[in-house]
């Protein structure tokens, strides 16, 4: 049969109604857009063994107590219960300095107060400077017996072959499949600003030991966060040495960041000190790409006291024990204070650092004392005085040394902490400091007068102090050779409890020992 042929336009047509009878492909589905993980990160520092609610003096228009480790604890529960599901996480964090500073930390040197740290469930904290002032067995056996998770990578040996083996440099935390690197970090400096004891070790620079940390996480985390303790301009240094770096949770400084401070690309957070504060860090990152697509962080007061049954009644029972034990030996009145009491400033003598400089030159039976302005850690007020106040001003165990300075020797300790900088860091008794200023307003020339004389530069006096500078904490007392010292074991703090013991009522000494040329 011979086939049929159909014209050119014909099989046009019906190529067309072939076409036309078959269902064109559907679209591609629209694909969902992977939501971003959300993970909070809430942080508090320098918390120095605020167990107990403290006045808010710095709140004008009402009475009201902050913060102390129950609130702490309250808030992270809080916190925890309302961000869970898929794609939420939440990181807790501590930048260090755990204990020192209250009754409550100071109790068996610190490790009740640490295990109550640890009981609120931190997944890394910072070691601080001041975990380092009782020495290196203290501190050691916090971390073995209290077990906090402690994170370090800039302490080395001796030697600088390795880091030290009894704390981790950094920790490795996963929420929501998000593997995060958290790096510990403290201040290069700290040798010289606690127990002499830490100055066996080497404190590595922070960006070096930051960039060490970097490469061994490299292969094994998604996101690394430093957690450091030394301070909010450090921080500033390793977000220019890491511009990489999305997040720098701090310490050391004392810097409420309300909203946190950024370098480039990096956020930089710190939550003040005393646990009054918890700070809190929103990230979204990219699931995919594992990027910080926006961050935002504040600050969270802690007003409202807790009600009902606690949310962590490991801590609360923890607290009450600790509370317990330093009421029975701190809640005794000691004596009165009178004023008013002069705070001082930039350069001027404080009403409280003059009577301190007193109590422990006349006390040591020494011509001259020096105290570092630092170590006095609370301003007292007229009225009953017990000795939980003297505590909270000088929390630190630091015990009256005499040294023997020839004046060229004491001029040049003076010179060395005064010269180049705007105010008075030390309180000082029988001495008087004169000073005169730059065009910038800095300290450029001093001159010292010892019973209204000038310090004879080959004359040998005897100068009372503290341990810490004694030790040459501050770099105050730093020479070529060894100076001739007594370490009387008398803690600062009970002699001033002796003097008011003695006088019954004591009017801090008001007079400036600073005076400008």
């Amino acid at each position: 049969m011979q086939a049929t042929r159909l014209a050119p336009r014909s099989f046009l047509l019906v190529l067309a109604s072939i076409l036309l009878a078959v269902p064109a492909p559907a679209p591609p589905a629209a694909q969902d857009s992977p939501q971003p993980i959300h993970l909070v990160v809430l942080h508090t520092n320098d918390v120095h063994g605020q167990a107990l609610p403290r006045a808010a003096t710095w709140i004008e228009d009402r009475k009201v107590d902050v913060g102390g480790l129950v609130r702490v604890s309250e808030f992270i529960e809080q916190v925890r219960a309302e961000h869970t599901g898929p794609g939420r996480g939440v990181l807790v964090l501590d930048g260090g300095d755990w204990f020192q500073g209250t009754p409550e930390g100071a109790v068996d040197a610190g490790l009740p107060f640490v295990q109550a740290l640890v009981a609120v469930g931190y997944d890394a904290m910072a070691i601080g400077n001041h975990e380092f002032d009782l020495g290196l067995a203290p501190l050691r056996r916090i971390l073995t017996e209290a077990a906090p998770p402690a994170v370090c990578a800039n302490l080395r040996l001796p030697d600088d072959s390795a880091r030290v083996d009894w704390v981790e440099p950094w920790r490795v935390i996963e929420r929501a499949g998000l593997r995060i690197g958290i790096v510990g970090l403290v201040e290069q400096g700290t040798p010289f600003i606690t127990h002499p004891e830490s100055r066996t070790l080497v404190f590595e620079e922070e960006c070096a030991a930051l960039a060490r940390a970097e490469a061994e996480l490299a292969d094994r985390v998604d996101l690394i966060v430093p957690l450091t303790h030394c301070g909010v301009s450090v921080d500033r240094r390793l977000a220019e040495c890491d511009p990489s770096l999305q997040l720098i949770v701090g310490g050391h400084s004392h810097t409420f960041l309300r909203s946190g401070v950024r370098s480039g690309d990096t956020l930089i957070v710190q939550a003040g000190s005393k646990a009054t504060v918890v700070g809190r860090v929103d990230l979204m990152i990219d699931p995919v790409t594992k990027r910080v697509l926006e961050s935002t962080a504040r600050l969270i007061e802690l007003e409202r006291a807790p009600e009902g049954e606690p949310a962590n009644a490991e801590v609360a029972a923890r607290v009450e024990r600790l509370a317990a034990a330093a009421e029975e030996a701190m809640g005794e009145t000691v004596g009165q204070l009178a004023g008013p009491i002069e705070p001082g400033d930039n350069l001027r003598s404080m009403a409280i650092g003059n009577w301190i400089a007193d109590v422990f030159r006349v006390g040591a039976d020494a011509e001259i004392g020096i105290h570092n302005r630092g170590g006095i850690r609370k301003q007292l007020v007229p009225g009953p005085l017990t000795r939980r106040d003297l505590f909270e001003l000088l929390p630190f165990p630091n015990t009256v040394v005499v040294l023997e300075l020839t004046g060229a020797e004491l001029m040049q300790s003076v010179e060395g902490k005064l010269l180049g900088v705007a105010r008075s860091m030390l309180e000082v008794s029988g001495m008087r400091i004169g000073y005169a200023l730059d065009a910038e307003g800095l300290i450029e020339r001093v001159a010292l007068t010892v019973g209204g004389e000038p310090v004879d530069p080959d004359r040998v006096y005897r100068v009372a102090t503290n341990s810490f500078l004694a030790d040459g904490g501050d770099r105050l007392f730093e020479f070529d050779h060894e100076v001739p010292r007594i370490d009387t074991g008398t803690l600062l703090r009970d002699l001033l409890e002796r003097d008011l013991a003695e006088r019954g009522t004591v009017t801090p000494p008001a007079d400036d020992r600073y005076l400008e040329l």
